[in-house]
C-alpha cells in the first residue's frame, strides 16, 4: 500500500502544470485534493492567468488606478479581502498596500478616520470616496476616486468590482466626504493613465 502512494505522486507531478507543482511544493510538496481539483479548475486556464499577470504588473507599477482597475469584474464578497472576493473596505485596503505600501485599518468606517478630510471638488485620482447609510447607518461603503468623476469599487454582491460615477442620484444622496490618504508621488502616478 505505501509503495502505490509513492508511485502516484510522481504521476501526478507529470501532468501538473508548473503552477500546480509550485502550489504543491509550498504546501510542503504534498497533493490535496483541493490542488488537485485546482489543476482542472476554470482558475487554473490560460484567460484566468493571464487575467492574473495582468493585475501583478498593474499591483508592481505603483499607480493605484491601475491596480484597481485590473481587478474590475472580481466578485464581491461579504468580508472578502483577496483576489477570490473583496468586500469594498477589503478592496481598497488590498488595492492601496499591495500597490503602495499604504497601511489602512480593515472597516470604512475606520478608514474614514485616516488621512485628510478633502472637499469634492479637491478630489484627486487615488483619494478614497465615503458613502453613509447604503446598507447600515453610518459610514458604510468606499471607493478609490479614479477622476473624472469616477470611482472605482467593490459595488455590491451583483456587481462586483466596478466603475461607477459619484454624479449617479444614488452616490449623490449617500455621499459621505473624501479622505487623502496617499502620499504627493503616489498621486501623480495615479494621475498617469
Amino acid at each position: 500500500m505505501l509503495r502505490l502512494n509513492v508511485l502516484r505522486a510522481p504521476a501526478l507531478m507529470l501532468c501538473a502544470s508548473p503552477l500546480f507543482v509550485s502550489a504543491a511544493l509550498a504546501h510542503g510538496g504534498h497533493f490535496s485534493r483541493s490542488h488537485r481539483r485546482a489543476q482542472t479548475s476554470p482558475t487554473a486556464n490560460p484567460a484566468h492567468l493571464a487575467k492574473v499577470q495582468a493585475q501583478n504588473k498593474a499591483l508592481a507599477s505603483g499607480n493605484v488606478i491601475a491596480a484597481a482597475s485590473a481587478f474590475r469584474g472580481t466578485r464581491y464578497v461579504m468580508g472578502g479581502t483577496s483576489r477570490s472576493g473583496f468586500d469594498c473596505s477589503g478592496f481598497v485596503r488590498y488595492i492601496l498596500s499591495a500597490s503602495g505600501g499604504v497601511e489602512l485599518p480593515r472597516t470604512a468606517t475606520e478608514q474614514y478616520y485616516n488621512g485628510t478630510p478633502i472637499s469634492r471638488a479637491q478630489l484627486q485620482p487615488g483619494d478614497l470616496v465615503f458613502f453613509k447609510n447604503t446598507y447600515k447607518h453610518g459610514i458604510s461603503h468606499v471607493g478609490i476616486y479614479a477622476g473624472e468623476g469616477k470611482f472605482i469599487h467593490a459595488a455590491n454582491a451583483h456587481k462586483g468590482v466596478r466603475t461607477d460615477n459619484l454624479g449617479d442620484s444614488y452616490y449623490v444622496s449617500h455621499y459621505a466626504g473624501a479622505r487623502r490618504v496617499l502620499p504627493a508621488q503616489m498621486r501623480m502616478a495615479a494621475s498617469l493613465r
